[in-house]
């Protein structure tokens, strides 16, 4: 049977399955509470594999063993680092859930007052990230689709853009994070098959360890092969994107309460340090085989040249899972970005809940068909996706961290926060303009912390000079 036959026959099976099964939370959950935030009813094991499903994204099957084939353990390092600041996000589970939030700005809202110029600028830092996400991983799978079928990039986009739709509209949350959990379990099972067949592929462990440099195998010295300064860039970068993500943000309003919340994401943790030691295994196992590659990335791409038709569709299916379940997240968190904090809140402020359902399903559609065409216009998106990452971070790590910590204190300000934002974003921008070896997200953060204690002082001393002068002309009065 043809090879190209078979792959699209089997992702059929797993995507028709899939499908339906959304279709059918969909029919159960049709508020727009459901769709938003999940009902904020999901049990510790769907919180658990939809933020691992969702966080993996299909940078672990390129990127990763690519860091894996040229530095080792070096991806579990990486993979360690963004953890962490996932677990970090569990001392917010409590306050996060007691306010009912729904989206990010949300948040904002809470700690800074209702102030629309603010509210703009972090609806559009919040919307940027998941946006980029979504255009990489459709870039991700055209590229390995592609050349495993030879079906062309463009066709494969738009084949996959339209049946991700099939997981955003049925239910939202409901159906992207229940879906996510059934790709999370395929991931998992898929992990443990091929890293055993890479094992038996490449002659066993003895054979690997005999064909590569010890230092990016012995321990702890391969979890560092990358180099310092790469752990270091890894730190600036991976934490604050891990801790201003707001697909995040949303498994902990859609848990059922706090503890589910702190106890999935401790899970979804671990089990992406365990996707890290597979994809740094993946890449030291294809190392041996081959390791006259040009580009460690390729690494992934030689793997599916040498494995049989049989398991290439069983692959193929780990590809599509780990994809699926990141476009269909960032597909509906862009759209309740639209949905809540711009049309709810400016638009129409009594809109109905079958309102707010029907125009989230539009946008969802308006949102897919146009990060096809930017996927397809500029294929290299992971350029802007980082571009994107470091501004979003550089403008709402440092108010939305710095806002909870002072939040029973009245030094915060509507303006502090803008101010805030504005100097991360600035900051972030001229070390990017002028090129410096430290990453420009490094400048942002620190800028923004600037603009948020210089703006919060300033403006909170001018209220309460203010409040000085009333209380002086009611005395003399």
């Amino acid at each position: 049977m043809n090879a190209t036959l078979v792959i699209v026959l089997s992702s059929m099976v797993v995507l028709s399955g899939a499908a339906m099964f959304s279709i059918w939370i969909g029919r159960k959950n049709r508020s727009s509470e459901n769709w938003s935030v999940g009902g904020r009813a999901l049990p510790i094991y769907v919180v658990a594999g939809t933020q691992f499903a969702t966080g993996v994204g299909g940078g672990v099957l390129v990127a990763h063993i690519g860091i894996g084939y040229s530095a080792g353990w070096s991806a579990v390092t990486y993979n360690v680092l963004y953890s962490i600041g996932i677990i970090i996000l569990v001392l917010l589970a409590n306050w996060l859930k007691e306010h009912k939030f729904t989206t990010m700005p949300e948040i904002f809202k809470k700690l800074y007052g209702d102030h629309k110029i603010m509210m703009s600028i972090v609806t559009f830092l919040a919307i940027v990230v998941p946006f980029g996400w979504l255009c990489t991983q459709l870039v991700a799978f055209g590229s390995l689709f592609a050349e495993i079928t030879g079906i062309r990039f463009t066709i494969l986009i738009i084949a996959f853009a339209a049946i991700s739709l099939l997981f955003v509209l049925p239910g939202g949350l409901s159906s992207v994070a229940w879906t996510d959990f059934l790709f999370g379990c395929v991931m998992i099972v898929m992990t443990i098959a091929s890293g055993f067949y890479i094992l038996e592929l490449a002659g066993g462990w003895s054979e690997i360890t005999s064909k590569v440099p010890g230092n990016m195998i012995h321990l702890p010295e391969g979890l560092g092969a990358v180099g310092t300064t790469t752990i270091l860039f890894w730190v600036l970068a991976i934490f604050p994107g891990a801790l201003t993500n707001q697909m995040s943000y949303q498994r902990i309003y859609a848990a059922s309460s706090a503890s589910v919340a702190k106890k999935g994401f401790i899970i979804a943790a671990i089990v992406g340090v365990i996707s890290g030691v597979w994809a740094s295994f993946m890449g030291i196992a294809i190392y041996s085989m081959n390791p006259g590659l040009s580009d460690p990335e390729m690494a992934s791409g030689w793997f599916l040249t040498q494995i049989p038709l049989w398991f290439m569709a069983l692959y193929a299916s780990f590809i599509i899972a780990t994809i699926m379940s990141t476009v269909s997240s960032a597909v509906q968190s862009v759209v309740v970005n639209i949905t809540t904090d711009i049309y709810q809140s400016y638009i129409n402020p009594n809109a109905t809940d079958r309102t707010l359902v029907a125009l989230s399903r539009l946008m969802s559609v308006i949102v897919i068909v146009l990060a096809v065409f930017l996927a397809l216009y500029y294929p290299k998106a992971l350029g802007w996706l980082v571009a994107t990452y470091a501004y979003s971070a550089s403008g709402l790590l440092v108010p939305i961290f710095g806002g909870f910590l002072l939040r029973n204190s009245k030094r915060l300000t509507a303006g502090g926060a803008i101010g805030s934002m504005t100097f991360g974003v600035i900051s972030a921008a001229v070390a990017q303009i002028i090129g410096t070896d430290i990453p420009y997200v490094a400048f942002g953060i620190m800028g923004s912390l600037a603009g948020f204690i210089i703006f919060n002082y300033i403006i909170s001393e001018k209220h309460k000079h203010d409040e000085w002068e009333e209380d002086e002309e009611e005395v003399q009065i």
